[in-house]
């Protein structure tokens, strides 16, 4: 069944979000670039992490202390942790974007839980590792990072987003504890698991860009643009103030200093993501009340076709289309007979009725690349490319025959087939478009309503043609 001119232009004028978002997001706009990119990004954090865990690998094996433990005295790495950060690395690098989890990715990321999970049972005992190398908190990121892995795909996103925050704080507090210079602290992580295990934090959260609740971050346009600064700020403002003031405090840094900065910086970034939820979601109400207000400027309520102003755009897409093309333009206006006077018996309910389903029986004889339109009261226009005079005169005929047979309207008010009734008859004038005129349309709407006129001066149900000659001497 053809589709009606409403559904034509929703399918023409995609929204920029809501139930056609995710199409946009694969295949559409350029708004979503970024999301489209997220894998590739994603993929380089894990290559950087992966190549950065061969520097404390190559120190175990060759027995060079200053690669697990560059800094004297702090922190080191254990081979234990090295070998589940390079699985955490290894299987963000074999993660595709919309396919579940292969046997090998889930393989990588439980060993590297296990890993987790054994030393947080090993230190929850009272049992040391070493004296000199990092505690619970490096279990307890690996862990995190790894369930957020694991649930990457899971509905709601929440948990995966949780778990892979709450590694990415570990990785703050040790930043800020070597930044500040704050003993307590320094241990949380040693510094090549926070230099290793940051950027597949930020690899596991760019994980979710194609998620709602990350999607404003990542689309090019100039709200998410103005997000994505609002955002760099709130985490770079708060923390170079915190080393700078709490540094310059005589009695030096304290913990609870570096947990009143990492809350600071966690308002501020929770913040500015949910303030740019909110105008997002009130920009795109705005959008779809706007492409709302330009459908309904261009449709007709009543018969769904398009009204005057639409059909003028539609027919001039059409007729430009044809000019570049060389291909022929014809035009047909109807006109139904009498209809004043089945308002004046009938009512307005009745001739409401009655337009909509001659609308209806006319659009479901038409091409998709024909152009319908209400064009006055109970006047309706056809722009048909591809089609001669010709061809407008035998379509002009069925549609006229259509609505004698089809639409016959009884006294009661009611419309249908079958016996009985007085049948609806319309008059048709016909003209073609020069297409090679500027006012080519203009011309053969003046030529096609002295048709038009003839039909009816002529006993109405019928076609009239408007001929070149007709045509030449009209003008």
């Amino acid at each position: 069944m053809p589709k009606t001119t409403e559904t034509m232009m929703r399918e023409t004028w995609h929204p920029s979000s809501g139930p056609w978002e995710d199409d946009d997001l694969l295949h559409g706009t350029p708004r979503f670039v970024m999301v489209r990119a997220a894998p590739a990004v994603r993929q380089a954090l894990a290559l950087f992490s992966f190549l950065l865990a061969a520097v404390p690998a190559i120190g175990f094996l060759a027995d060079i202390p200053l690669l697990h433990r560059p800094i004297p005295g702090e922190a080191g790495i254990l081979p234990l942790t090295l070998l589940a950060l390079a699985a955490l690395a290894l299987a963000i690098l074999m993660q595709r974007p919309f396919a579940r989890s292969g046997p090998v990715e889930q393989t990588l990321l439980l060993v590297a839980a296990m890993i987790g999970l054994g030393q947080l049972i090993w230190l929850s005992r009272g049992l040391p590792l070493d004296p000199e190398v990092t505690g619970i908190s490096e279990a307890v990121g690996i862990l995190a990072l790894a369930s957020a892995l694991a649930l990457r795909r899971r509905h709601p996103a929440w948990p995966a987003m949780v778990l892979a925050g709450a590694a990415g704080m570990i990785c703050l507090t040790a930043f800020l504890g070597y930044a500040m210079g704050i003993g307590q602290l320094r241990g949380a992580l040693s510094p090549f698991t926070m230099l290793i295990l940051t950027p597949l934090v930020l690899g596991a959260q760019i994980a979710q860009a194609r998620r709602p609740v990350f999607r404003t971050l990542f689309r090019d346009d100039k709200l998410a643009r103005v997000l994505r600064m609002e955002m760099a700020l709130a985490a770079i403002v708060p923390t170079a103030l915190a080393i700078v003031i709490f540094r310059m405090d005589p009695n030096g840094p304290s913990a609870a200093d570096a947990f009143y900065a990492q809350a600071m910086i966690l308002f501020c970034c929770t913040g500015v993501l949910v303030a740019g939820r909110m105008r997002d979601r009130l920009d795109r109400e705005r959008r779809a009340l706007s492409r709302e207000l330009q459908r309904a400027s261009l449709i007709d309520p009543l018969t769904g076709l398009a009204n005057r102003r639409g059909t003028l755009v539609m027919a001039g897409h059409a007729i430009h289309a044809a000019r570049r093309g060389g291909r022929p333009v014809s035009m047909v206006i109807c006109d139904l007979d009498h209809f004043k006077a089945v308002n004046d018996r009938l009512g307005h309910g009745v001739g409401d009725r009655v337009l909509e389903t001659a609308a209806r029986l006319m659009s479901a004889r038409l091409r998709m690349s024909d152009v319908a339109g209400r064009w006055g009261g109970e006047e309706f226009l056809l722009v048909l490319p591809d089609t001669t005079l010709a061809g407008a005169e035998a379509l002009a005929e069925i549609l006229r025959h259509a609505l004698a047979e089809e639409l016959r309207i009884r006294p009661s008010g009611e419309i249908g087939k079958g016996p009985g009734g007085k049948p609806l008859t319309a008059s048709f004038g016909c003209a073609v478009v020069e297409t090679s005129r500027n006012d080519g349309f203009e011309r053969a709407l003046d030529a096609a309503d002295q048709a038009l006129y003839a039909a009816k001066r002529g006993g109405r149900n019928r076609v009239a043609s408007a001929t070149d000659m007709a045509i030449a001497g009209f003008c």
